[in-house]
């Protein structure tokens, strides 16, 4: 911390969280986010036609909803896949 910041200062300036979405490292700021903030994260927002997940080591992966919160802490990790799979299509 720099000598001329307060601690209360840097109490107040926002945390950066380094997340990751389809391998792509981002960085927010915000501690929860739902899933239709967590879509517009990426430059490319991510569309209907796919769902997100988070990866959860050691459990099945939880799928996000748009109004589903998320704690959000450094490292965690999302992925996207095709909401509809057309075998054979």
């Amino acid at each position: 911390m720099p000598e001329t910041e307060t601690k209360e200062s840097a109490e107040k300036r926002p945390h950066k969280f380094h997340i990751k979405i389809d391998r792509a490292e981002y960085t927010v700021t915000e501690k929860v986010m739902t899933g239709a903030e967590l879509r517009h994260v990426p430059p490319m927002p991510i569309g209907a036609d796919r769902d997100l997940f988070e990866v959860i080591p050691g459990k099945p992966d939880r799928l996000i909803g748009d109004t589903d919160g998320v704690e959000i802490h450094d490292g965690i990790r999302f992925f996207t896949a095709p909401r509809q799979i057309n075998p054979g299509a």
